[in-house]
């Protein structure tokens, strides 16, 4: 989950924030299985995004 070299060298992309990617494909049931994952999940993200796009 942690190695996005792959998907940033298809999207031609480079992301400086690694944390910041990995939550945004972190969903709440993942946290529930793995309590000392120290990122969250994607909600606050998706929230954030809606409230961009309104």
């Amino acid at each position: 989950m942690r190695n996005f070299d792959v998907l940033e060298r298809n999207l031609n992309l480079h992301f400086k924030n690694k944390d910041l990617l990995i939550q945004a494909f972190c969903h709440r049931s993942y946290l529930n299985e793995n309590p000392d994952f120290r990122l969250g999940n994607n909600e606050r993200l998706e929230f954030l995004g809606d409230a961009v796009l309104e």
